[in-house]
């Protein structure tokens, strides 16, 4: 048989085998060692025959001592283990017997998918590498045609993970390229190189862009041998895959791209013809009226035309008895473009793109088609808006909404893939809420508006299996653990299945009615559940108000909720809105609508404070107390308290999107009128404080949340207890105030675990946490990743590297404190920089960061910051904070307390203060020569920079 090895190198391998077999025990290492040359796949896929060979002739202690040490040197060499070399050189074999047939194929790779992984591409390669140098010329171009095939079926699998399946072919085929050469074999160079830029265009792993590139390149390389002239159909395939990377392609203009892939499409459109392959020339139609929708040049109008025109072409061979899945894709991008039409009439373009997106729901169901679904849902939806058929779009969005979080927790691979579906269920939720306001449903409105911004979190949780195990009984962990293998299993099991049903009848099958059943399931098993308003009046009282903020397409909303009646502003003269800005609700509902323009000049304001503090740091810093002043007249936060009742004391902010990066708390007010200057007008009197910032109008406090399901989740918490102190102290021996911060908190407590400095680890965490704190204090650093949220962390000991590297082996993450217990935990404290930092890159309403973590995992208040907080002014608002928590149970409270405090307080007493403290006179002679350089009777901490990054969370 082929795979038989060179006969020289073999007897090399039996050499070793015997050798190893007949050493001393503990000398292995050294034999291997001085026969490195030997080490590779072909020496573990020979240990693995002789294993069995030795079984057979019944030597089981040889042959388990053979395979133990084949294991040892897989994991070594990157393999995952000698079965999976066995699987692959089974399937090859089976690929060369068949000529690459899928009827054989396919079963084969189907009963081995928990061998089809990342591993399998790393044991081809070192395999092939090692075969090919080994064998004759006319064998080694065998092999190649073997791999290449497989590289073709494993390419296509639509079972197993795509991510894995991919990287096996791309593997494949630079294989293959080692063989086939230009030169030599022109045509199976070129093949493999269109074969090869297919799988960089549908690659998950990496950069998007960088995979495009790589694409494009094959087919470039590709066409110089597929010719018009010498290939023409040939030819004309990879100038409509060159065609597609053009259309997907970052890098460059866009506009000039698509100019690139319309050229490729009408070239390849010049041989396949609707009478040569109609299926070929139907699907590069509808890829060309892809392209005329996203072009930039021309006429918009005439582009949208000609797209029409190309979709329906495609429309008369691909036609739902034949092709039903083509038909409904064809369908629904069609409907899109009437969607956008310019010319004719706008009511009966949509009335066309509304039929064209019923028409591809007939295929696209939620049982057979679920990701399908839920577009062409948004799709219709979006056009009963436009139509103003509001009640039509609420249901249509009503549906969609079910059938995304049906998909909760399956696993959509690649990072352009969920970013792409992320920004499309995000616009699904703003539209919901846009119809909700048309429709005066103000309490759905916010139902939904609160809904979306716990969509990600919950998203994430699922995706990853991140069940808090403080908040969870492990039965229910370990049931959705099983239930989502199984929704898996039977995803990978039915993809296949589902399409060939479809396109032999149309209609579908029980077993597709299963996995939903499965994942319904799965959802309400999960803890997080849409709160309905009811449940949200009840997180307040009547002392208590909620001011929610949504950011729509062109403006942004604030929902007032109160216990009582909203009130009504003086109607403003001159020139009026077209909608006014203040909408009224039953009960105790308001919302407050801002301007285009407003909003406009909220996006401006964002970029710049967010671009100053990460680029330009020192002028962040000296125009903050300016900025605030800004933000607060652009949200025009005094109109909006202005529907908060005078008897209101605390407040909850429930941020959106980037409003999340701002310190909402200290926004600045304007000096209400006085009574002489509301006389004759029928406005009750605001707020009786004068000026001041928004935190003192509120002497119960004024706290944030992420989003009312996780509020409504932190109030249900009780935790009276407030005796058992842990803390993270200095782990990287740079903070100078922290040593002193800790200390003096602890004093607080009794009993206490403080792991400082070097001890601060990983591992020393988890033993504490089983003691069940109630007060978690981290001083330490702190950063957030935007590229992976789930990697955002706080430093322990040895986690900053030599370099300057962070190794987050040794980092307490997101994803570590997702799955920590904090079920006793009263209060998390993170005295670090930016631990309240979500990211503001995207436009996704997720607000996932360190904070939204410790509240998952049981803690129902944590305090976090917006910014690189200074080591001095943290420690002593921290000492106040807990100062504060003595005498009074509320976070918030106790938080703004010390705020103002820091904020007024004067140097000298200050001073005084800290004298009370006993802290040392080595620490108070610090202290004051930190503040020489103040008066008495300034205010060394008035600057917002020291006293208003921190937030209240939570309770």
């Amino acid at each position: 048989m082929y795979l038989s090895m060179n006969e020289q190198r073999l007897q090399a391998y039996l050499n070793l085998i015997n050798a190893l077999l007949n050493c001393p025990s503990g000398e292995e290492s050294e034999i291997l060692n001085a026969n490195r040359e030997l080490v590779d796949a072909g020496l573990v896929e020979t240990m693995a025959k002789e294993a069995e060979m030795l079984s057979q002739r019944g030597d089981e202690n040889a042959a388990n001592y053979l395979i133990d040490v084949a294991r040892q040197l897989a994991e070594a060499l990157g393999l995952s283990s000698s079965s999976q070399l066995d699987f692959l050189l089974t399937v090859l074999q089976a690929t060369a017997d068949s000529n690459g047939d899928p009827q054989v194929v396919y079963p084969l790779l189907k009963e081995n998918l928990d061998k089809i992984d990342d591993k399998l591409a790393v044991v081809l390669e070192e395999w092939a590498t090692a075969k090919l140098q080994e064998v004759e010329s006319e064998i080694a171009q065998s092999i190649a045609a073997d791999i290449g095939n497989f590289s073709n079926r494993i390419q296509q699998l639509p079972l197993g993970n795509r991510d894995s399946n991919l990287e096996i072919a791309i593997t494949g085929y630079n294989v293959v390229l080692t063989v086939y050469n230009r030169q030599d074999f022109p045509k199976n160079w070129a093949t493999t190189q269109n074969n090869l830029g297919n799988a960089y265009s549908d690659r998950i792993i990496g950069e998007k862009a960088e995979n495009i590139e790589l694409a494009i390149k094959c087919y470039q390389q590709a066409l110089q041998v597929r010719t018009h002239e010498a290939f023409p159909q040939d030819w004309a395939m990879t100038q409509n895959n060159w065609g597609n990377a053009y259309s997907d392609r970052i890098q460059g203009e866009k506009a000039e791209n698509i100019e690139l892939a319309i050229d490729c499409y009408k070239q390849a459109l010049q041989v396949l013809t609707r009478e040569a392959l109609p299926q070929d020339w139907a699907g590069t139609q509808n890829n060309l009226g892809t392209a005329y929708s996203d072009r930039i040049k021309g006429e918009k109008a005439e582009n949208i035309e000609l797209a029409i025109d190309c979709y329906q072409q495609a429309l008369q061979v691909l036609t739902r008895e034949a092709l039903p899945k083509n038909w409904a894709t064809t369908q629904n991008n069609l409907g899109t473009a009437y969607s956008d039409r310019i010319k004719g009439k706008k009511a009966e373009n949509i009335e066309l793109a509304i039929d064209c997106y019923q028409q591809a729901l007939q295929v696209r169901t939620r049982e057979a088609f679920t990701q399908n679904n839920a577009e062409t849902l948004l799709n219709l939806g979006i056009a009963y808006q436009e139509y103003r058929q509001f009640t039509a779009a609420y249901n249509t969005f009503v549906s969609a909404i079910e059938t995304v979080e049906l998909l909760r927790g399956n696993i959509v691979s690649g990072d352009e893939v969920k970013r792409k579906h992320s920004q499309e269920w995000n616009q699904l939720y703003l539209r919901m809420v846009e119809v909700c306001i048309e429709l005066h449903n103000y309490t759905k409105a916010i139902e939904y508006a609160d809904r979306s911004k716990a969509r990600n979190l919950v998203e994430l949780i699922a995706t990853r299996d991140l069940y808090p195990k403080g908040e969870m009984p492990e039965e229910v962990r370990n049931e959705l653990q099983r239930l989502k293998a199984e929704i898996n299993l039977e995803s990978r099991r039915l993809a296949n299945s589902e399409t060939r049903f479809l396109q032999e009848t149309g209609f579908l099958g029980e077993d597709t009615i299963y996995i939903n059943e499965l994942r319904e399931r799965y959802n309400q098993l999960l803890p997080f559940k849409p709160i309905q308003f009811n449940d949200i009046e009840k997180l307040i009282d009547e002392r208590t108000a909620i001011i929610e903020w949504y950011i729509t397409n062109d403006k942004f909303l604030a929902f007032i909720i109160t216990s009582d009646p909203p009130l009504t502003p003086p109607s403003k003269g001159g020139e009026q809105e077209s909608e006014p800005p203040l909408l009224r609700g039953a009960g105790g509902i308001a919302i407050w609508q801002s301007t285009p323009k407003d909003l406009e000049s909220l996006q401006n304001w964002a970029n710049e404070y967010l671009n100053d503090y990460t680029q330009q740091y020192p002028s962040w810093l000296i125009q903050l107390p300016q900025r605030l002043t800004q933000l607060a007249e652009i949200l025009h936060i005094d109109e909006i308290l202005s529907q908060i009742p005078s008897n209101c004391e605390k407040l909850i902010l429930i941020p959106h999107r980037y409003l999340h990066l701002f310190p909402l708390h200290a926004l600045p007010l304007k000096v209400p009128p006085s009574p002489g200057d509301l006389e004759g007008s029928e406005v009750p009197p605001l707020r009786g404080d004068l000026g001041g910032f928004l935190l003192d109008r509120f002497p119960n406090g004024v706290s944030y949340a992420p989003n009312c399901q996780l509020l409504q989740q932190a109030q249900n918490r009780q935790r009276p207890n407030f005796q058992h102190l842990f803390a993270i102290q200095n782990p990287t021996a740079d903070l100078d105030y922290t040593d002193l911060e800790v200390a003096t908190i602890q004093q607080h407590f009794d009993p206490s675990d403080i792991l400082a400095n070097t001890a601060a680890k990983k591992d020393a965490i988890s033993n504490a946490l089983l003691r069940n704190p109630h007060c978690a204090h981290f001083s330490c650093h702190g950063y957030f990743n935007f590229a992976s949220p789930l990697q955002s962390a706080l430093l322990l000991a040895d986690s900053k590297q030599p370099d300057g590297d962070i190794d987050l082996q040794k980092c307490f993450t997101l994803e570590d404190i997702f799955t920590s217990n904090f079920s006793q935990c009263r209060l998390v404290t993170l005295s670090a920089c930016e631990t309240g930092l979500t990211d503001f890159t995207t436009n996704s309403d997720e607000y996932i960061g360190l904070p939204s973590g410790f509240l998952v995992a049981g803690s129902p208040s944590v305090v976090s910051s917006l910014w690189r907080v200074t080591d001095l002014s943290t420690a002593f608002l921290m000492i106040k904070l807990y100062e504060n928590l003595q005498s009074q149970t509320s976070v918030p409270i106790a938080l703004n307390q010390a705020q103002i405090w820091l904020r007024n307080v004067s140097k000298k007493e200050f001073i005084q203060w800290t004298n009370c403290l006993n802290l040392g006179n080595n620490w108070i002679e610090e202290i004051q020569a930190k503040l020489e350089v103040f008066n008495l009777d300034d205010a060394p901490f008035a600057h917002p920079v020291y006293w208003a990054a921190f937030c209240a969370i939570g309770q």
